[in-house]
């Protein structure tokens, strides 16, 4: 990450994304992140939200369970941002995943909804939870069903190899990755 070390967290609850798939994904994505918006799910250390900082996204909102972990990211995050010598917006939000998106993001006190042109609407959208975690599908359900998206959405999922989610009819597979037991799943919206 451009010589930069971010913090982990100390909590045994947490699975960093590995450099190694971090940095594959960046190069999948290259210059579509120029300007994009990056919605971060399951957050952790905000590893992955840092990565697409650097590449030119100019608005992350990171959404993390755990309170400690949560300032970790927050932290991470404004590290990156202030060494770039342009103008970024980020948010980092402590809550429950699926409270937070049952919401939609038009009915929350965002302060990226108040900020920005067509804010509620995310360019990307990274979820990482745990691998045995039963968010996946309600995740992509709310997803669409709240407003998080554009047509123009990459949904990327990080899972295990082994035991891959189910996808949501309202998604389609554009392609999926492989990197040891990891796996990254793109999706794009079925109206795209």
């Amino acid at each position: 990450m451009s010589g930069k070390r971010i913090e982990s967290p100390l909590s045994q609850k947490t699975r960093p994304t590995s450099s190694k798939v971090r940095e594959a994904l960046i190069n999948i994505l290259g210059n579509k992140l120029r300007g994009a918006s990056w919605l971060d799910l399951c957050s952790g250390s905000g590893a992955m939200a840092c990565e697409a900082l650097q590449k030119g996204v100019k608005r992350v909102l990171a959404i993390e369970n755990q309170r400690e972990t949560a300032k970790l990211c927050k932290k991470n995050l404004m590290d990156i941002s202030n060494t770039m010598n342009q103008s970024i917006h980020i948010e980092v939000i402590c809550n429950e995943l699926i409270s937070f998106l049952k919401k939609g993001p038009k009915n929350q006190k965002i302060q990226f909804v108040k900020d920005c042109q067509n804010p509620e609407k995310f360019d990307f959208v990274f979820l990482d939870p745990p691998y045995e975690s039963e968010v996946y599908l309600i995740t992509q359900e709310l997803l669409l069903s709240k407003e998080w998206i554009k047509e123009s959405t990459t949904l990327i999922c990080e899972c295990s190899s082994k035991s891959m989610p189910r996808i949501h009819n309202g998604w389609k597979l554009n392609k999926e990755k492989f990197y040891g037991s990891t796996c990254l799943i793109f999706l794009i919206p079925n109206q795209a």
